[in-house]
């Protein structure tokens, strides 16, 4: 009998070969529905980039990448234990040791004001400001519906903190040789939102459909952000500043961490949920691919106002929103952070600015402690 057709390669080899290429073509697949990589490998050498949300996901890839091309880095995160250990990582992936941790709780408009106050204290300059954590359908008992200051958490998050926290470090992007730069973000679910900014909570809409809505909602109101941004930079700050928002896609972050799937739906999901991750959706580097252009490619150092998705600049934000509805949806926005107070109270009286080297200073402290 012949190897081929003896029991050993019937019932061990051919099985493996199978599995293999299936293993195969399904990375292949992934591999194709990835997305475009950056198509720049510039360095920012002595460039600062703030980012938010940066211990996990879309954020943390976005870090790691731009820590490599030897930026500063300061990443904004709530769970302190989870941005040092993401912290630690970067480091180490990077050689590069300048990488801070800071508490940002966006969920918190007064940990939004603390986090800026100390940035401007400790930076005389910021590069690029992403503008990257976010969350999904929130439910109790995971977490609560409302935000700290009573906003619906997915408007509260993923809009309204970013907007407070952008618009008080507006001084700090706006103050160098070039442009400051503004990376929102968003998704393409944005084209299925509207805003009501007299019913904001989406009070005439029930269960799952509601919190539907609501993060269509916040990720409209990110394109509005984006292009009302672009327009101010023009008329407000000379054009030193830039304001670009990402689809980065449909990608295996942990931005439903917060959300419990019904009951109903539960079996399901558990079943679906390795194909999904090996076929439907996008790794966290691929997704960041780019917010990674946006923020180091130099040929962009003055593209402004644009929604891009898979490192194209797919259209201006004016040709994608109301800009009458993004100029009141501004106001309001200024309203209910109490932006003028907040942003008076971190004017510092005595300018005293870190340089960027004492921020490397301070991350080496951190490495060593």
């Amino acid at each position: 009998m012949s190897f081929i057709n003896g029991p050993v390669f019937n019932r061990v080899i051919v099985p493996l070969s199978l599995v293999s290429s299936v293993c195969g073509g399904i990375l292949l697949l992934r591999e194709t529905k990835g997305g475009k990589k950056c198509p720049n490998t510039n360095r920012v050498d002595g460039k600062v980039v703030v980012i938010t949300g940066a211990n996990s996901g879309i954020g943390k890839e976005t870090a790691k990448e731009v820590a490599k091309r030897g930026a500063t880095v300061i990443l904004g995160c709530r769970h302190m234990g989870k941005c040092e250990d993401a912290a630690v990582e970067i480091r180490r992936l990077s050689e590069n040791k300048h990488v801070v941790c800071r508490f940002l709780n966006l969920a918190d408009l007064n940990s939004v004001k603390e986090f800026a106050e100390t940035i401007q204290k400790e930076l005389p300059h910021i590069d690029v400001l992403v503008n990257n954590a976010g969350v999904l359908k929130p439910r109790p008992p995971k977490t609560t519906f409302k935000t700290d200051d009573g906003f619906e958490r997915q408007f509260g998050v993923n809009h309204l903190g970013h907007f407070l926290l952008t618009n008080l470090l507006l001084e700090k992007l706006t103050n160098g040789e070039e442009p400051g730069r503004v990376i929102n973000i968003t998704s393409d679910a944005y084209k299925q939102g509207s805003i009501d900014l007299e019913n904001i909570d989406k009070s005439d809409v029930e269960g799952e459909e509601r919190l539907n809505q609501l993060y269509y909602q916040s990720k409209l109101a990110n394109v509005l952000f984006t292009d009302s941004l672009n327009r101010r930079s023009k008329s407000e700050y000379n054009e030193k500043l830039v304001s670009n928002c990402i689809h980065p896609g449909i990608v295996d972050t942990n931005i439903s961490q917060y959300s419990t799937v019904p009951f109903y739906v539960a079996p399901m999901y558990s079943l679906f949920k390795p194909f999904k991750l090996l076929t439907a959706m996008k790794t966290p580097l691929q997704g960041a691919q780019t917010s990674i252009h946006l923020a180091t490619d130099p040929s962009l150092t003055h593209k402004s106002g644009w929604y891009y998705s898979d490192c194209e600049s797919i259209a201006p934000t004016c040709d994608l929103c109301d800009g009458d509805l993004a100029d009141q949806l501004w106001k309001k926005c200024e309203e209910w952070t109490d932006l003028a107070e907040r942003r008076n109270k971190i004017k510092p009286k005595n300018q005293n600015n870190i340089a960027t080297s004492d921020v490397k200073k301070i991350s080496q402290k951190q490495t060593s402690s």
